[in-house]
C-alpha cells in the first residue's frame, strides 16, 4: 500500500442485479490497473473476484463480497464485488455501510432491474455517492438509449450521461467522454469524435452542462450570462454534484471487452470522495461526529468477517479516523473489552499482503481479532469514541436444522456458529417451545448454499425441515371444584391424596399463576409444593394435541390426606389429574402466534398483495406510500408465513420484500383448529 494521504484514498462497492456483470466490470478495473496478472473471467472460473467453490461451480453468481485493494495513479483504491441475487444482497447492503461510493451496473439489455432498484435503495440510505455503469452494451438486443430511460425510474441522485457508446452491438469499438469531448477505445487510447456523432455529441453535451449548472449557483449565473462552460468548470459541477448526490454520472461500455474502462477508473478517481471529502462519522449517543483526521484517536468499524483457510477468521475493519498499526491493541466499543491487534492484512482477492498500518479510508483485515463481530465498532485503547454501528439486516425465512448422523451434533452447531459468525444475515437459534434449532436467512438459496459450504469446509451433513408452529392452549371459561383424586392400596403402604381446583383464564400473554388457598390443614403445608409441581408439569402438554398450557390460573382450594398413605408423590398425581379434568371441562382451545409483517412491494402489486394477505388470514393494519413502494403492516398467523418468501417473490415478481417479528397469541378458528389437532395426534401415533 502506498503511502498516501486521505485525499488520495477512494474506497467503493459495485452493486446491482444479479448477471449484469458487476464482477466482470471489478475484474476490468482490476486489469486495466495491472492487479492480479490476466484478465479474469466469471464464465471461465479465472475471476480473481469470485474466488469461492460455490461461485466457481455450478453457477457463476456472487454469494458474498469480496474486496481487492490496488495502487493507481497515486491513489490507493479498494473495491469491493457484492452479491446481486437477493438471496445474499444483505452482505453488500453491510458493507455500503461502511464505504464512501459506489458503482452501480446497469445491463444494457434489460435495464433497471429488482436487484438495481434494491441496492441503489440501499446506497442512498447509506448516503453514498453513486455512478452508474451501463454494461453489456456489445451483446445482442443491448439498448443504451433504454437503458438510461429506465433509470428515471429510480429516486435519488439524477442521472447525466457522461459517456456513450461508438457503434452497438458485435461493433461497438469504445466510448465518447462528454467532458474530455475524445473518443476512447478499449485499450485506453484516444481519438477524435467521428464526424458522424458530432450533432448526438454536442446535444448531450449541454444537456451535461445543464445538469451541472444546476448544482451550482456560481456555475448556472456564468452558465445563463455565457451559455458555456468551460472542461473544468464542467468537471468542478461534477465532482460537487456527484459527492453531494445530486448528480449520478452514467458511464458505459462493455466489461468483458474492457471498454470503457478508462473512463470509469477516471471517474472513480476524480468524481468519488475520498474519506475527507466524505466527512464526519456519527457517533451512538450524544458523541461529537468524528472527522477522518489521520492524526487523530484511531476509530473504525468491522463491516465483515471472513473464514479463511489459511488464516483463521478474519476481521475486515474499515479505518474511520487516527492511524491503525500491526501488533498494538484497541477496544471493542460495542462490547467494551481490550483487543490485542496482530498482523494488518491487505485483501487482494484470495491473496493477503502485510502492511505496517492503516488510516481513514484504508479496508484491512486483521486474524483471530477475539470476541470481535460483523457490525462492531473499534477505537483506540484509551479512547471514548463510540461509532454508530451497522444496521444489519434480518433474515426471513427459516428451515429446522439437524445433523444426519447422530452423533454429529456437536460438530454441525459449531460448524453453523462459524459460518452465521462470517454471514450477519444469518441466525441460528433454538426455539424453546418446539425444541428445534433454527437456520434463518435471507431465501431458500441462501439456506441451501450455506448448508452447501458447511458440508465442504467442515464435512457434516444436515437435514432442512420446515419448522414446526409453537402452539399453544387455554381455556375460555371458569370451572370450580374439579376433584383430582389419587387412592390407591396394595396390601401394604397406599397412595392417598385428593385436591379441588378451581381454573379460570387470564388475560392473553400473562402465562400460568398456581394460588395456594388451602386453609383448616386440608392439605399439610409441606405437600403444597408437591401439588403446584404436578400442576406446573401438567401444563407442559394440554389435552387438545399436546402443545403447553398457557394463560390460565389455578386455585386448589380445598383437599384430603391421609397421615400414612399421603406423601408427595400421591399429591403431585392427584393435582395432575384434577388439573387435565379441570381444563377438559373449561372449554379448552387452541392458540397460535402471529406475526407483525412490514410488507413493501410496487404499487401495481398492492391489490395482489391484499388479497394474499387474506387468503392467509391476515388482518391489515397500515398502508403507505413510500417513492415508488407501497409499505403495507398486516397481523399474520405464524402458520400461513413459513414459506411467504417464495410465495411474494413469484406475486412481485421479486420486487417485494418483508420483514416480520413476533407480535401475540390469537385463538386459532375452529375449523383450522380441528386439523392442527388431528394432524398433532396423528404424528403422536406415528411415533408410537
Amino acid at each position: 500500500m502506498k503511502d498516501v494521504d486521505v485525499a488520495h484514498t477512494r474506497n467503493f462497492a459495485l452493486i446491482g442485479h444479479a448477471g449484469d456483470g458487476k464482477t466482470s466490470v471489478g475484474e476490468s478495473i482490476l486489469h486495466r490497473v495491472g492487479a492480479g496478472g490476466a484478465l479474469g473471467r466469471v464464465d471461465d472460473g479465472s475471476s480473481h473476484l469470485n474466488t469461492l467453490p460455490e461461485e466457481k461451480d455450478g453457477h457463476t453468481a456472487t454469494v458474498t463480497s469480496h474486496l481487492y485493494s490496488f495502487d493507481w495513479s497515486d491513489h490507493h483504491v479498494t473495491l469491493v464485488d457484492t452479491p446481486g441475487d437477493p438471496n445474499f444482497q444483505g452482505d453488500g447492503q453491510v458493507c455500503l455501510q461502511a464505504l464512501d461510493g459506489a458503482i452501480l451496473v446497469v445491463s444494457a439489455v434489460d435495464g433497471v432491474k429488482v436487484g438495481t432498484e434494491k441496492m441503489h435503495r440501499a446506497a442512498g440510505k447509506s448516503g453514498v455517492a453513486i455512478l452508474i455503469y451501463v454494461n453489456g452494451l456489445d451483446r445482442e438486443r443491448a439498448d443504451f438509449e433504454a437503458a438510461v430511460a429506465s433509470l428515471s425510474t429510480l429516486e435519488g441522485p439524477k442521472p447525466v450521461v457522461l459517456a456513450i457508446p461508438v457503434g452497438e452491438h458485435a461493433s461497438l469499438s469504445g466510448v465518447i467522454d462528454l467532458v474530455r469531448q475524445k473518443q476512447i477505445a478499449a485499450d485506453g487510447s484516444e481519438s477524435d469524435i467521428p464526424a458522424e456523432l458530432a450533432d448526438e455529441v454536442a446535444s448531450r453535451r449541454l444537456e451535461l452542462i445543464e445538469a451541472v449548472a444546476e448544482c451550482d449557483d456560481a456555475l448556472l449565473e456564468k452558465y445563463l450570462d455565457d451559455g458555456e462552460l468551460s472542461e473544468e468548470e464542467v468537471i468542478t459541477g461534477l465532482v460537487k454534484g456527484t459527492r453531494s448526490r445530486q448528480l449520478a454520472p452514467i458511464l458505459c461500455g462493455s466489461a468483458t471487452s474492457e471498454i470503457g474502462t478508462e473512463p470509469l477508473l477516471r471517474a472513480v478517481r476524480d468524481l468519488l470522495p475520498s474519506p475527507a471529502d466524505r466527512g464526519t462519522w456519527a457517533q451512538a449517543g450524544d458523541g461529537e461526529a468524528v472527522a477522518p483526521d489521520p492524526a487523530g484517536p484511531f476509530s473504525g468499524v468491522i463491516f465483515k468477517t471472513q473464514i479463511d483457510r489459511y488464516a483463521g477468521t478474519l476481521s475486515i475493519i474499515r479505518v474511520v479516523s487516527g492511524t491503525i498499526h500491526s501488533d498494538s491493541h484497541a477496544l471493542n466499543a460495542s462490547t467494551g473489552e481490550k483487543v490485542r491487534v496482530g498482523k494488518l492484512l491487505l485483501l487482494l482477492g484470495e491473496k493477503h499482503e502485510d502492511v505496517p498500518e492503516a488510516g481513514p479510508g484504508d479496508v484491512v483485515a486483521v486474524a483471530k481479532l477475539k470476541d470481535a463481530h460483523t457490525g462492531n465498532v473499534l477505537a483506540g485503547e484509551k479512547s471514548d469514541i463510540h461509532l454508530v454501528e451497522p444496521t444489519l439486516p434480518r433474515g426471513v425465512l427459516s428451515y429446522a436444522i439437524q445433523a444426519k448422523s447422530q452423533g454429529d451434533e456437536d460438530k454441525v452447531y459449531t460448524a453453523l456458529g462459524r459460518l452465521v459468525e462470517e454471514d450477519p444475515t444469518l441466525q441460528l437459534g433454538r426455539d424453546a417451545s418446539t425444541g428445534e434449532f433454527l437456520l434463518t436467512g435471507m431465501g431458500e438459496l441462501h439456506i441451501r448454499t450455506t448448508v452447501q459450504k458447511m458440508r465442504r469446509m467442515f464435512e457434516v451433513e444436515v437435514e432442512l425441515k420446515t419448522p414446526k408452529v409453537p402452539y399453544r392452549e387455554t381455556i375460555t371459561r371458569s370451572v370450580q371444584g374439579v376433584e383430582g383424586k389419587l387412592k390407591k392400596q396394595t396390601g401394604g403402604k397406599g397412595m392417598f391424596g385428593v385436591c379441588y381446583l378451581d381454573v379460570e383464564p387470564k388475560p392473553r400473554g400473562e402465562g400460568v399463576e398456581f394460588v395456594d388457598q388451602i386453609v383448616g390443614g386440608k392439605i399439610p403445608r409441606g405437600l403444597i409444593p408437591a401439588v403446584e409441581k404436578g400442576i406446573y408439569e401438567s401444563c407442559e402438554a394440554g389435552p387438545l394435541a399436546g402443545f403447553p398450557v398457557v394463560d390460565i390460573r389455578i386455585k386448589c382450594v380445598d383437599g384430603k390426606y391421609h397421615s400414612v398413605d399421603s406423601n408427595e408423590m400421591a399429591f403431585k398425581l392427584a393435582a395432575s389429574f384434577g388439573f387435565k379434568a379441570a381444563v377438559e371441562q373449561a372449554r379448552p382451545t387452541l392458540l397460535e402466534p402471529v406475526m407483525t409483517a412490514e410488507i413493501s412491494v410496487p404499487d401495481e402489486s398492492v391489490g395482489d398483495i391484499m388479497g394474499d394477505i387474506s387468503s392467509r388470514r391476515g388482518r391489515v393494519q397500515t398502508s403507505e406510500n413510500r417513492g415508488n413502494a407501497t409499505v403495507i403492516v398486516a397481523q399474520i398467523p405464524m402458520a400461513e408465513m413459513l414459506e411467504y418468501a417464495s410465495a411474494l417473490t413469484s406475486l412481485t415478481g421479486g420486487k417485494g420484500e418483508f420483514h416480520m417479528e413476533f407480535s401475540h397469541y390469537d385463538e386459532v378458528p375452529a375449523a383450522v383448529r380441528e386439523k392442527i389437532i388431528a394432524g398433532a395426534k396423528a404424528a403422536a401415533e406415528a411415533q408410537g
